[in-house]
């Protein structure tokens, strides 16, 4: 019988847990979206960059280095 009403209580408190860590995660997702939706730049960033045109513009930089070099 103990053991039933402490698992009673076990996933009480853990049914409590969830419930507040889904409330943290959803306030902190919506300042996140709110965040973007401004479509401010990162702090300390003049631009923003995606990674994909980063990584073409270096590929870019390689291929005409490297005919310098030869």
């Amino acid at each position: 019988m103990k053991k039933l009403i402490l698992l009673a209580l076990g996933l009480g408190a853990l049914s409590c847990t969830n419930a507040r860590l889904v409330d943290y995660n959803t306030d902190r997702l919506d300042t996140i979206e709110d965040y973007l939706k401004a479509n401010k730049p990162y702090p300390g960033s003049k631009e923003y960059k995606s990674l994909e045109k980063e990584a073409e513009s270096w590929s870019n930089q390689q291929q005409q280095e490297q005919p310098n070099q030869q």
